[in-house]
């Protein structure tokens, strides 16, 4: 199979990201949760309350994954863009930390997992 060929079969395995329902569905519920998430931590202003924010990002966002990438990257990317208007409007400290943490892990996850399907992919495409 020439390099060209082998291309061409992990392009149509990949399609390129279409916004959907479900990903707007995704970004709209990932930014709930994050704004809720905001208000707990301003309540109590506790320590374990700012380690809540990794498992409400991650463990849903890559659940949410494994169904649809796309869904999840939108999860994790409304629940960081939730970040900016609760800066201006409720606590800067509290939105600023939301945003940052939340675009960063969601930098690693795409990372991770835009790698790891596109090895599958071409793992895939070798057995055909």
């Amino acid at each position: 199979m020439k390099n060209s060929e082998k291309k061409n079969t992990v392009r149509k395995l990949e399609p390129e990201l279409k916004f959907s329902v479900g990903t707007v569905a995704w970004a709209i519920i990932g930014f709930i949760i994050s704004w809720i998430n905001m208000l707990i931590i301003s309540d109590s202003m506790e320590v374990w309350t700012y380690l809540t924010i990794i498992f409400t990002i991650i463990i849903p966002g890559v659940i949410i994954a494994l169904k649809n990438r796309y869904w999840g990257y939108s999860y994790i990317f409304g629940f960081s863009i939730a970040g900016i208007p609760f800066m201006f409007i409720i606590d800067l400290f509290i939105g600023g930390y939301i945003f940052t943490t939340a675009l960063f892990i969601f930098i690693i996850l795409w990372l991770i997992f835009w790698k790891t399907w596109r090895s599958l992919s071409t793992i895939k495409s070798f057995k055909n």
